[in-house]
């Protein structure tokens, strides 16, 4: 087998190579400094606001109540300079508001999803070979929690391997 020249590179950095190829650097910039955002003004503020666009150097953010804006307009150079720095270049020259509704993730109603039937396992048997088989796989382990749990897993999934079976025969 023949060795490549090429080097094994980070996919992150192919991306990111690949993006700018396309013309989209300024989309990554922009993720780079809406990423930074809460690092800049801090959790609190963050949870009011939300940065919406980066134009020519123009953050666009939305922020809840004009308390915040005003809060903001007071440390916009400091937030700006926060975030440059950590970015690592002037991707900010200046910052736009809006008084907005601010939709986080964390504030939208989780959406409930219906668990699977669970099998009912405790009525399978399993033969004797199998149990033999699980306490010899077992029997290497020397801590005695990790040994009855790895004992109960390892019966549970064989249950649940000739429940299934049985059910496909069916």
């Amino acid at each position: 087998m023949e060795k490549s020249d090429k080097k094994t590179q980070r996919i992150d950095h192919l991306l990111e190579d690949l993006l700018r190829d396309y013309g989209f650097d300024h989309k990554i910039l922009e993720v780079k400094v809406f990423m930074k955002w809460k690092e800049a003004v801090g959790t609190l503020i963050a949870r009011d606001t939300q940065p919406v666009s980066l134009v020519n150097g123009i953050l666009t953010v939305n922020v809840s109540h004009n308390i915040w804006m005003t809060e903001l307009l007071l440390r916009r150079h400091y937030v700006m300079q926060q975030i440059n720095d950590a970015v690592g270049q002037p991707a900010v020259r200046e910052l736009q508001f809006a008084i907005k509704p601010i939709d986080h993730p964390s504030r939208l109603k989780i959406q409930r999803f219906q668990r699977p039937q669970r099998l009912k396992l405790e009525k399978v048997a399993l033969t004797s070979e199998v149990l033999e088989q699980i306490n010899k796989t077992v029997s290497v382990v020397e801590d005695p929690d990790l040994k009855a749990r790895l004992r109960r897993l390892f019966i549970k999934q064989s249950q649940r391997s000739v429940l299934k079976e049985k059910t496909n025969r069916d």
